[in-house]
């Protein structure tokens, strides 16, 4: 009955880090290193001998490893597509973490996002201030930043889905 009930409990946090991972994307972090904890968990205690072998774990890796990659790149070729200097990156980067930290603050999840896309858009408009005193490139620069978080935002939430739904076609 133990093992059972065990067992119960053991699908019930997969299943929640599988919904968490997805969950904190939006908020800046790497959601899908989460996944693949996850599913690294499940092999582990499964030997490796059930849904999650050793050659879906490293999908599920590579995946992870490209998704924030893909992400960290187009949302710096974004701002910089839309004429931001290194400057301007720079800025989208720490203005973006800022954001979020500030937003956490005052309101935590919501205030999270929508700090994050503040401060990326703030950063890269004042330091490409900073760096050329054009006002208008400044703002299409933080346009781009803002631009770039969203589109690297969603772009990792559809891998961290489609790696959900790997592990979950493997399970049922």
């Amino acid at each position: 009955m133990f093992e059972t009930i065990g067992q119960v409990i053991g699908l019930i946090f997969f299943f929640l880090f599988l919904v968490l991972g997805i969950a904190v994307i939006p908020l800046g972090f790497p959601g899908t290193f989460v996944i693949f904890a996850d599913a690294l968990v499940y092999g582990l205690i499964t030997g490796f001998r059930g849904a999650i072998t050793w050659p879906v774990l490293l999908i599920l890796l590579g995946l992870a490893v490209l998704s924030e990659l893909f992400e960290f790149l187009l949302g710096t070729f974004t701002t910089l597509r839309f004429g931001a200097s290194r400057w301007g990156v720079v800025g989208t980067l720490i203005g973006g973490i800022l954001g979020a930290a500030w937003g956490s603050a005052l309101l935590p999840v919501v205030g999270t996002v929508l700090g994050a896309l503040a401060g990326a858009f703030l950063g890269a408009f004042i330091l490409e201030m900073i760096h050329r005193s054009d006002q208008s490139r400044a703002a299409r620069a933080g346009t781009g930043a803002f631009v770039g978080r969203i589109l690297g935002t969603a772009m990792n939430l559809s891998c961290a889905i489609a790696m959900a739904a790997i592990i979950l076609v493997r399970l049922l």
